[in-house]
C-alpha cells in the first residue's frame, strides 16, 4: 500500500481512540446525581482529559522531531485505550474519574498532532488542506459517534456498561496505528525538547492564537451541548435519563456535522488561503454562538437547524490551523511548534468547560454559556488579519 494511502488509515485510528471520550459529556445529568457534584465539578472531570493532553504534548510532540512518529502514535493508542477501559471500573467520584481522564488525554496527545504531521508530510502542498482536513474530520467523527453511541446505550447498560464497551472497541486503534505508520521514516534529527524560539517564525504565533480561540469555543460547545439539549427536553416533560439519552444523540448529530465542516474548510483553504478561510469561518461560528443559547424556548425544529449550522461552522477552521502550523514551522522544529499549538489550544479547552460551568452556577443560564464561547473565539481570530493580507496558504512549503 502506498505511503499516502497508509497515512489516511490514521483517520480511523484517531476516531477509534476518541470513541469513549464523550462518555462524561453524554452522561452529565447522571454523573452529577450519582456523585452529588456541581456543574463546575463535573466540568473538571470533562477538562481532566485536556489536562492529560497538555502534559503529554510538552514531552511527546518535541520527541517526534527525533524519534519515529509511528512509535509514538502506536504506544499512545494503547495508553488511551487502557485508560478508557479502566474508567467505568474505577471511577467513583470526581477525583478518581479525573485521574483516569488525565491518562486518556495523555494518550491522545501522542496520536492527534503527530498524526497531522504524518499526513501533511505524505501529500503535496497543493492538496495538503484537503488531506489534513480528512484526517482531522475523524476527530469530529469519533467524538460525535461517542456522544451518539453513549446516548443509545445509556438506557440499556448504564454509563458504566457503555464506557466499558466503547473502551474495548477502541483497542482496535493499536494494530491499525502500527500498520499505518510503518512507512514513516525517522525525523531529520531536530531537538527532542520544547523550543519556544519557534514562536518568532513569521505567522506562527498568530495562527496559534487563532487556534486557541477556536479550541475555546469548540469545547464550550462540545462540553455542554448535550446537557443543554437534555435540559430543553426535560423542560418539555421528558424523564431525566430519557432526556440525557435523547440530548446526547441530537448533540451527536450536530457535532457530527463537524466531520463535513472540517473537510470543507481544509479544502477551501487550498483555494482561498489558510488565514482568509479561518477568519471567515470564525466569524460565522462566533455569530451563531451569540444567539444559540437563547433558543432553548424556541420551537424544537428551529433549535435543531441552528445547532446543525453551528456544528458545521464551529469545526470548519480546525484543519486550517493545523495545516498552517506544519507549513510555517522552521525546519527541525515542527514538533515544538505543534506542542505550543496544542498547549495553547488545549489549555483553552481545560478552562472553557469549567468557565461555562461557573456561568451556569452563577445564574447566567445557557445564553451566557454560549456567548462566553463565541466572544473569546471571535476575539482571538482577529490575530489572523495580517496573514489574510499576505494571502497565507497559497504558497506553502513542504513539511519536514
Amino acid at each position: 500500500m502506498a505511503a499516502t494511502h497508509r497515512a489516511y488509515l490514521l483517520g480511523p485510528v484517531l476516531a477509534l481512540a476518541l470513541l469513549p471520550s464523550n462518555l462524561v459529556a453524554a452522561a452529565v445529568p447522571l454523573l452529577m446525581a450519582e456523585w452529588d457534584v456541581s456543574a463546575a465539578g463535573i466540568g473538571w472531570v470533562f477538562s481532566a482529559y485536556q489536562v492529560g493532553y497538555l502534559v503529554g504534548v510538552v514531552f511527546l510532540l518535541p520527541l517526534t522531531d527525533r524519534v519515529r512518529t509511528g512509535l509514538v502514535i502506536t504506544g499512545c493508542a494503547a495508553v488511551t485505550s487502557v485508560a478508557f477501559i479502566l474508567f467505568p471500573v474505577l471511577a467513583h467520584d470526581v477525583v478518581s474519574a479525573s485521574a483516569l481522564r488525565v491518562l486518556g488525554g495523555l494518550g491522545l496527545a501522542g496520536i492527534y498532532m503527530p498524526g497531522v504531521r504524518v499526513v501533511a508530510g505524505a501529500v503535496p502542498a497543493r492538496s495538503r488542506g484537503f488531506a489534513v482536513g480528512a484526517y482531522v474530520s475523524s476527530f469530529y467523527l469519533g467524538a460525535a459517534v461517542s456522544l451518539w453511541l453513549t446516548g443509545l446505550l445509556l438506557p440499556h447498560t448504564g454509563w458504566r456498561g457503555a464506557g466499558l464497551g466503547m473502551g474495548l472497541v477502541s483497542v482496535l486503534a493499536v494494530p491499525i496505528a502500527w500498520f499505518a505508520t510503518r512507512f514513516a521514516g525517522a525525523p531529520s534529527g531536530g531537538r527532542s525538547r520544547l523550543d519556544l524560539s519557534v514562536l518568532r517564525a513569521p505567522g506562527v504565533l498568530r495562527v496559534i492564537l487563532g487556534y486557541t480561540g477556536h479550541s475555546w469555543e469548540l469545547y464550550v460547545f462540545r462540553g455542554w451541548l448535550a446537557a443543554y439539549l437534555a435540559a430543553v427536553l426535560s423542560s418539555q416533560g421528558l424523564e431525566r435519563t430519557v432526556a440525557a439519552s435523547a440530548g446526547s444523540q441530537w448533540a451527536a448529530l450536530m457535532s457530527g456535522l463537524g466531520t463535513v465542516g472540517v473537510w470543507l474548510g481544509g479544502s477551501l483553504s487550498d483555494r482561498l488561503g489558510r488565514a482568509r478561510t479561518a477568519l471567515g469561518v470564525a466569524a460565522a461560528s462566533g455569530l451563531l454562538s451569540l444567539v444559540f443559547g437563547f433558543l432553548g424556548s424556541a420551537p424544537w425544529p428551529l433549535l435543531l437547524v441552528a445547532g446543525m449550522a453551528y456544528g458545521l461552522a464551529i469545526s470548519a477552521d480546525s484543519a486550517v490551523y493545523s495545516t498552517s502550523v506544519t507549513e510555517l514551522a522552521p525546519p527541525g522544529r515542527l514538533g515544538s511548534a505543534q506542542a505550543i499549538q496544542a498547549l495553547c489550544g488545549f489549555g483553552a479547552t481545560v478552562i472553557a468547560p469549567v468557565a461555562a460551568g461557573f456561568a451556569l452556577d452563577f445564574g447566567l443560564g445557557w445564553p451566557g454559556v454560549f456567548i462566553l464561547g463565541g466572544v473569546v473565539g471571535l476575539g482571538l481570530a482577529t490575530s489572523l488579519l495580517p496573514l489574510t493580507r499576505a494571502n497565507h496558504g497559497k504558497l506553502a512549503k513542504e513539511v519536514p
